[in-house]
């Protein structure tokens, strides 16, 4: 966790209403609980963008560990999915809230053998948002904490697993796993969907959750961050953060009717 954050006021752009945003961060500091002291012995944490690298011979770092792991890659990769995801799912479905869980921020946590086993989340200071739609959960939530919150519609809060961690990390990983795995694409896919499903089968009393939230529809839109300088801002400065522009749709690889591959 986060314990306490700071930031310095500018005595001049803090006061202008239309200064950029980013002169008004300009200075900060986090005071950043360290994750080592919260491991057990023979755990090791990695960040999620570690399972990307390949060395200078063209070898995942992801290959290397499912080799010492002793277990077969499908294996893994459930245990990978199940170490991830349903932290992520309990706060999106329970709380209406959720994080971004890209390649940075997302820490895995590995036992002594290399298999995945539990989930570690920092930098909580912009990346968290919550539901605009009232949820009981949220009844007890102060007021200077909910003043600071981003809110979304629940149908864009899944955007943030599906944009941070599918397409941000998964998309890259697949085929990954399909050249040095022998995993197949479509095989990676089904079991993601498969870790999803079995949460919703643990959690049947949050049934309308999973509607509301549904990370499971055909369709997902599409999130386009260069059509925000090529086509909507440009480089002009702006006095609040920009919401990344939407362009269209991609099928949801987790949707039984999509394809994988073109």
């Amino acid at each position: 966790g986060e314990v306490a954050s700071v930031a310095v006021e500018h005595p001049l752009y803090d006061h202008l209403p239309e200064a950029p945003y980013q002169y008004k961060e300009l200075l900060g500091a986090i005071w950043r609980e360290p994750l080592p002291p919260r491991l057990a012995p023979g755990e090791r944490a990695r960040t999620l963008a570690s399972l990307l690298h390949t060395d200078p011979t063209g070898r995942a770092f992801t290959a290397e560990l499912v080799q010492r792991s002793g277990l077969s890659p499908e294996t893994w990769l459930k245990r990978l999915f199940a170490a991830l995801l349903p932290p992520l799912l309990h706060f999106l479905y329970r709380y209406g809230t959720v994080f971004s869980p890209h390649g940075e921020n997302a820490i895995v946590v590995f036992d002594e053998n290399d298999v995945p086993v539990r989930l570690a989340i920092k930098d909580f200071v912009d990346d968290v948002n919550v539901s605009a739609r009232a949820l009981p959960e949220h009844a007890s939530m102060p007021d200077e904490v909910r003043a600071v919150l981003l809110t979304e519609e629940p149908s864009f809060l899944t955007q943030f697993i599906h944009s941070g961690l599918f397409v941000g990390v998964f998309r890259y990983l697949s085929p990954l796993c399909e050249e040095q795995l022998g995993v197949s694409e479509d095989t990676f896919w089904s079991l993601v969907r498969a870790e999803i499903v079995r949460h919703h089968a643990r959690f049947p009393e949050l049934k309308e959750r999973f509607e509301l939230f549904d990370m499971l529809t055909p369709e997902i839109e599409r999130l386009c961050l260069n059509r925000n300088r090529l086509h909507v801002d440009g480089y002009r400065d702006r006095a609040s953060r920009p919401h990344a522009a939407i362009h269209g749709t991609v099928p949801n690889p987790l949707h039984p009717s999509a394809r994988v591959r073109e």
